[in-house]
């Protein structure tokens, strides 16, 4: 009775030998790869969060620039507008309609700015934009002429001019060019978009997991199809799959005994799903 049960003991230690194998197998050979995995995976977060900042610092500034451009357009309406409707009020219209001027002329310019960088998406569309080139060039003209010249009329508040008439004059100039510089800036920032550029790496990541995917799925097909010819039906279709990717996707290759002791059987059950496998895919090797 004490023989049969130390035979059983050791029958058992026998037996629980594989197991133990394949998991050290399983953690010797799943450590790397969880570590390699997780820092990926850190990496990857890494990269985002740097991306995400990076995102947000652009938005930022693209929200500073714009109340920036506003302002300084704003400004650079308001002086314009001020030396064109003095003016008109002066020349041709004294009554409270000389206002109306200047309106009609920086108006144009902020239109004729606006309706070029909508067009600008849009090549084929060359006889609008040459109009709108053309309406923004009239009204640039006739707004800074008109800011010079009224810069060189008699002014009472000014009796005395420092720099002369001329540099009056090339003074005036400069709100209504500002005015067309920064209303063609507001509508170039106004149709950016900030948006997370596709990391490179992240996207040859993803496209190997797509592959490594694409290689689960045909394994588990072969596995399936070994059953199918009533081959290794002892064993599930996840096991003879696993075996199958382990004989052809492991570099550098395993042998049959180390597959054998990672996923608890015999090599010589290795072999046979590696021959049943040949046998599915016609093939004399893989």
């Amino acid at each position: 009775m004490t023989a049969l049960l130390s035979e059983a003991a050791r029958g058992s230690l026998r037996e629980d030998e594989p197991r133990d194998g394949r998991a050290n197998g399983r953690a010797d050979g799943a450590t790397p790869s969880a570590l390699s995995e997780d820092q990926s995976a850190l990496s990857a977060s890494a990269k985002h969060s740097h991306q995400a900042s990076k995102l947000s610092l652009v938005r930022i500034t693209r929200a500073a620039a714009v109340g920036i451009t506003v302002l300084v357009a704003v400004f650079s309406f308001a002086l314009s507008f001020s030396s064109l409707a003095d003016l008109a009020a002066r020349t041709v219209w004294p009554d409270k309609f000389a206002w109306l001027w200047p309106v009609i002329i920086d108006g144009t310019i902020v239109l004729a700015t606006m309706a070029l960088v909508a067009f600008s998406a849009y090549p084929e569309q060359r006889g609008p934009r040459r109009y709108f080139w053309a309406l923004l060039a009239v009204g640039a003209a006739v707004s800074v002429t008109g800011n010079a010249v009224h810069a060189m009329l008699p002014n009472g508040q000014l009796p005395e001019q420092p720099l002369g008439s001329w540099g009056a004059a090339a003074v005036a100039c400069v709100p209504p060019l500002a005015l067309v510089l920064v209303t063609h800036g507001l509508s170039i920032l106004w149709r950016f978009t900030p948006y997370e550029r596709p990391d490179e790496t992240a996207q040859r990541q993803e496209d190997a997991l797509v592959l490594a995917a694409d290689r689960l799925e045909r394994w588990e097909a072969v596995a399936a199809a070994i059953h199918e010819r009533g081959q290794m039906t002892s064993y599930p279709t996840a096991k003879i799959a696993d075996a199958l990717r382990l004989l052809h996707d492991t570099q550098p290759p395993l042998a049959l005994r180390q597959i054998g002791q990672r996923l608890d059987l015999r090599h010589d059950t290795v072999a046979r799903i590696r021959d049943a496998a040949k046998s599915v895919l016609g093939e004399s090797t893989l």
